[in-house]
């Protein structure tokens, strides 16, 4: 299976670990086990397709992810130093757009450490080599304030068929929600806004967050 933030930035759907085809639904959403049962609130909390603009279907969310090799990145989209993990991915049926949420729960101030690397994230990792010797280029954008931290940054690889992919993360107490758009041209960093404002309002329904 494709990882994560590996696939996304080759211009493949990203999922916890995925990548299958535009137009093949499937299951839109994985959790981590978790002993006190915040693996199956996070859970129900995460986007379907009726949340996100006409056109996006739910990808592959099973597998094993793997790092992109931004330490600031990858500790906003990979699940390791938290209590409970889930994720969802879609692709667009019409055009190469795809989205990726990711949302984990990370007590003891590690919520807070995490945003504070993934906001580095520019300066740290401006230009590297992922594992597989892939080069990245990462660039700050701008982005609102919400919850109590926020952060984004755009991300393109040196593939051929890579294109720029805009993350933006926000803590919201021991929470932090990731997400991911690519494919839509200028207007990724409007699709990540919005995206980002629907998965915020969601949790705080299913009483994950507090809200932005």
């Amino acid at each position: 299976m494709r990882a994560v933030l590996t696939a996304l930035v080759a211009g493949c759907a990203v999922a916890v670990a995925g990548c299958s085809g535009a137009g093949s639904p499937v299951s839109a959403a994985a959790a981590t086990p978790a002993a006190d049962g915040n693996d199956t609130k996070l859970a129900a909390g995460m986007l379907t397709a009726a949340d996100l603009p006409l056109g996006f279907q739910p990808q592959d969310g099973a597998g094993a992810a793997a790092a992109l090799g931004c330490a600031g990145i990858d500790g906003v989209y990979l699940p390791a130093g938290s209590s409970a993990h889930a994720t969802a991915s879609f692709a667009h049926s019409l055009s190469a757009a795809f989205i990726n949420e990711t949302v984990t729960l990370r007590p003891g101030g590690a919520a807070a450490a995490a945003l504070d690397r993934f906001g580095a994230a520019a300066t740290d990792c401006g230009r590297f080599s992922g594992p597989n010797g892939t080069r990245y280029t990462v660039t700050p954008v701008s982005l609102p304030g919400y919850g109590d931290g926020s952060a984004a940054v755009q991300v393109r690889s040196g593939l051929a068929e890579g294109r720029e992919v805009e993350l933006a993360a926000v803590r919201v107490g021991d929470v932090v929600v990731a997400v991911a758009a690519a494919g839509t041209g200028d207007g990724d960093g409007a699709l990540a806004r919005t995206v980002l404002d629907r998965a915020l309002a969601k949790l705080s329904r299913a009483g994950v967050t507090t809200g932005p």
